[in-house]
């Protein structure tokens, strides 16, 4: 895919668009249950076509979930691993995480597996860290993640699956390791802030930085 800059564009609006772009990014969990188009998600995978990778590798792989069997097979692995985590709480800070919404797997109409797939050979750029491949999948999410908040979506990365199960529960190549299970559609509930700081589970804080 090719994709030309617009003639005579604006340098402070676009800068201004993706600042805000960025401000408003979030995590979602809550979803209508209105289906995207197909258009629509395959400008989103658009992004993969044009983000980064370590060596020009491109080494990830995309499956598009839109089957309720899937998405049920991949909600009882959520469902074990989010009872296991549970044990890790105790108290106030257990019953905290019990109320928690942590996923929107079968309200979602979408979901995305994106797996990383190891290149076909050596890989410039990565002889002193190879798992620079991975971070280049997890690069890529995050470049959709942006796109997807700029069309009017959400989406909701759910970090309590175990890829084996995942890979169990959908279609995926041989050599194909899934990273991450994004949820995706339209959102439900507005979030002026991070959900998890809106129940009180955590705050942001400033970032260390140091000069040198």
């Amino acid at each position: 895919m090719k994709i030309d800059p617009a003639p005579g564009g604006d340098r402070a609006a676009d800068g201004d668009a993706l600042w805000r772009i960025l401000a408003t990014r979030r995590d979602h969990r809550h979803f209508h249950p209105t289906p995207i188009d197909r258009a629509t998600i395959e400008r989103l995978l658009e992004v993969f076509a044009v983000a980064p990778s370590v060596g020009l590798s491109q080494p990830w792989h995309v499956t598009v979930v839109e089957d309720r069997d899937a998405r049920e097979a991949v909600h009882a692995g959520f469902r074990a691993v989010r009872a296991a985590e549970a044990e890790r709480f105790e108290g106030e800070r257990r019953d905290l995480y019990d109320s928690l919404r942590l996923e929107g797997i079968l309200q979602a109409p979408v979901g995305l597996v994106v797996s990383h797939v190891p290149p076909p050979g050596p890989t410039l750029g990565t002889t002193s860290v190879p798992a620079a491949t991975e971070y280049s999948v997890v690069s890529a999410i995050t470049l959709l993640w942006l796109a997807v908040t700029a069309e009017g979506l959400g989406m909701g990365w759910v970090s309590l699956v175990e890829p084996g199960h995942l890979s169990d529960a959908v279609p995926l190549p041989d050599d194909a390791r899934p990273l991450a299970y994004l949820c995706l559609g339209y959102p439900s509930l507005e979030l002026e802030e991070p959900l998890l700081q809106t129940v009180g589970w955590a705050r942001r804080s400033p970032l260390s930085v140091n000069w040198v």
